[in-house]
């Protein structure tokens, strides 16, 4: 036991220097700190196995509960924090177009390719299709912020991942049942669409509740900048954990509600002190976060290509088809909604050149998907092919959108 606790801790300490070292390198190189850690990772992940060194670090392991219960809320929160409420405002069409048909139209697309073209039935291939058919905020969020892109396309892509995974959960955790106990009524469906109602409204107000318990309580503190601290970090997970565990609605919704309401509230009356402070820690939180997340994804990615490569072109094939799917239902939710949301009056238009950043840049997956198929129980029916799939797209979208979505976004600069 004192040797497995040790074990974790060096590893924990090992991302860490790595992390920081990387960080050094490539902000230098002027590369996307988040994508480059998944390279990093393959690189960790290619090295001998005797190789003690870096021993530590494989067995950090993400498991589910602890992406979705200690690194999602520090990554959430501050983005949720610091989007702009007035320009929200402005541009709520699209952003709740994106996050709630968006996702609809990705998933159905996502479902009929991959049930047509690879081996994965319908049920399996729905599946697949829910879970993988939100943009992840972790991966989006990040890379957004590394590029520095303009402030209405940053609040556009940010705030569509920030909202769709409710959407997504929830689809997902409809779908599943419905595969599961082999039947598809009408009555499900309005049963589900009630279902995401409830979780989704219940978690905002869950998120806007405890923000305003925060605002009343903080303002006690005087201004001290750790007591403002400890506080908005309380809130980020409590509004996680109390929604999810103790209410069942959704814990990302109501996250991001208390990051926009308690951002609303404590915008002008924060110290300046205590506002540095707020931004250097939460800056931390979000840069460890990053660090844990995205390097790991590198080292399972690593092995997974290992595994891929052994199970030859069948298995690169079925791949290459499900990132089609991908690329094309992420395609026509971007042009089909955004074309509607230009045809709205008093909304300024989405020209072609954002469209691109959005359909490509706005498109990456990352730990969630990985999540919600790692979740899946083991009795369902070709989970070990959704899993290789999700991963597949997952390590697509980060490498190579992740990586060339900057010459996308300076291609598109009006010269």
């Amino acid at each position: 036991m004192h040797d497995d606790v040790a074990l974790a801790v060096v590893g924990m300490v090992e991302v860490l220097l790595l992390a920081s070292l990387s960080a050094i390198v490539l902000r230098r190189l002027r590369f996307p700190y988040t994508i480059g850690l998944v390279l990093v990772g393959f690189l960790l992940a290619a090295l001998p196995e005797r190789l003690g060194l870096v021993e530590p670090i494989r067995h950090v392991w993400l498991t589910p509960e602890l992406v979705l219960f200690l690194l999602l809320p520090a990554l959430m929160f501050p983005a949720a924090v610091h989007l702009d409420a007035a320009l929200l405002r402005r541009n709520l069409a699209p952003v709740f177009l994106l996050a709630g048909p968006g996702v609809l139209v990705t998933a159905a697309v996502v479902s009929g390719v991959v049930a047509a073209l690879t081996p994965l039935p319908w049920g399996a291939a729905v599946v697949f299709g829910a879970l993988i058919s939100a943009t992840d905020p972790v991966a989006v969020v990040a890379l957004f912020k590394d590029l520095k892109v303009p402030a209405r396309l940053s609040l556009l892509v940010d705030g569509e991942s920030l909202l769709n995974d409710a959407v997504a959960v929830v689809l997902f955790t409809i779908v599943l049942s419905t595969v599961q106990s082999g039947v598809a009524r009408p009555t499900s469906v309005a049963a589900g669409a009630v279902s995401f109602v409830l979780v989704s409204v219940g978690g905002l107000g869950v998120g806007a509740l405890l923000a305003v318990a925060y605002a009343w309580v903080v303002r006690l503190a005087d201004g001290d900048p750790f007591v403002e601290i400890a506080l908005s970090m309380v809130l980020a997970y409590a509004a996680f954990v109390v929604a999810d565990h103790y209410f069942h609605v959704s814990g990302i919704m109501a996250v991001v509600a208390a990051g926009l309401v308690a951002g609303a509230l404590r915008r002008n009356r924060l110290a300046t002190e205590a506002r540095a402070s707020l931004r250097h820690f939460w800056s931390y939180a979000e840069f460890v976060a990053n660090s844990f997340v995205f390097l790991i994804l590198g080292i399972g990615g690593g092995a997974f290509i290992y595994r891929l490569m052994a199970g030859g072109l069948g298995a690169l094939r079925d791949i290459g088809w499900a990132i089609v799917a991908v690329l094309l239902g992420r395609l026509i939710a971007v042009c089909a909604l955004i074309g509607l949301s230009n045809r709205v009056g008093g909304i300024e238009p989405i020209d072609w050149r954002h469209q691109a950043i959005i359909f490509w840049g706005g498109g990456l997956r990352g730990a969630l998907p990985l999540v919600m198929a790692l979740s899946l129980p083991a009795e369902v029916a070709h989970r070990q092919q959704i899993l290789d799939l999700t991963a597949g797209v997952v390590l697509f979208t980060l490498v190579i959108q992740g990586t060339t979505v900057g010459r996308l976004i300076r291609a598109c600069e009006p010269k």
